[in-house]
């Protein structure tokens, strides 16, 4: 009796610790499947660059080569709107062009010269001489990433622009935005193309870039073609892991 009764006392006390075993696996391979997401509007930083995976910058000429990017040095807030720029940003001409801004309210914010931006999105705008406005991911590991990017016209005398994603050098979409795509409480959709968007899984070795880019566009002038971005790539995880 007390043998049986000692080994039915051993059996009740081992099956919650298999119990507990089981779903620390189990959440063990959760974890291992879990995703790695990396959202440019929600990782946004006005106080580092780089900042972690991604870089904020321009072109040094109008070529897209990946040798020709360069990192914005001067931040600055106008009101709710943060920007990146080259090197200066008080008043427009040399090192203020070409610019990347901010929304970092919960509002859409409009800028001062004729552009509204909706909560957490990007605004890109090149240079007169054709410089490009970059925005840089730098793959923290090798794997398949899941790359999504939306690009909008969002200036209201209707931007006319070019817009690129990139993997290191080589070009993995190209479009041309042309019109206002943006908030219609602050301007009409309009245009012949006046958003583009790019989706798809692409391989990555650990320091692969994948780079966002807006050009000046057909026209060769920077005027009026503030465009809106917002992007994101998600770490898949790999066949079989956490099994």
């Amino acid at each position: 009796m007390n043998i049986q009764l000692r080994n039915n006392q051993a059996r009740f006390c081992l099956k919650p610790k298999i119990g507990c075993l089981g779903a620390l696996l189990l959440i063990c391979g959760m974890t291992a499947q879990a995703q790695q997401v990396f959202d440019l509007s929600a990782d946004f930083s006005m106080k580092n660059n780089p900042n972690s995976v991604w870089q904020y910058g321009y072109s040094a000429t109008n070529s897209l080569a990946p040798d020709q990017f360069r990192i914005d040095q001067q931040s600055v807030m106008v009101g709710p709107i943060g920007f990146w720029h080259p090197s200066q940003g008080e008043k427009p001409g040399e090192g203020y062009y070409p610019y990347i801004a901010y929304n970092s309210t919960q509002q859409p914010q409009v800028g001062s010269k004729g552009w509204a931006l909706s909560p957490g999105e990007i605004a890109m705008e090149a240079s007169n001489s054709g410089q490009y406005s970059l925005v840089r991911f730098v793959a923290p590991k090798a794997g398949t990433y899941s790359v999504s990017a939306r690009f909008v016209g969002i200036h209201f005398g209707l931007s006319t622009t070019d817009v690129h994603v990139l993997k290191n050098g080589t070009s993995l979409f190209d479009a041309d935005i042309d019109g206002y795509g943006g908030d219609p409480d602050f301007h009409k959709i309009q245009g012949s193309s006046p958003t583009a968007e790019y989706s798809d899984k692409i391989t990555l070795k650990a320091n692969d870039t994948i780079t966002f880019a807006l050009g000046y566009g057909k026209n060769k002038t920077n005027s009026g073609d503030t465009t809106g971005l917002f992007a994101r790539l998600v770490l898949l995880p790999e066949a079989g892991a956490g099994r």
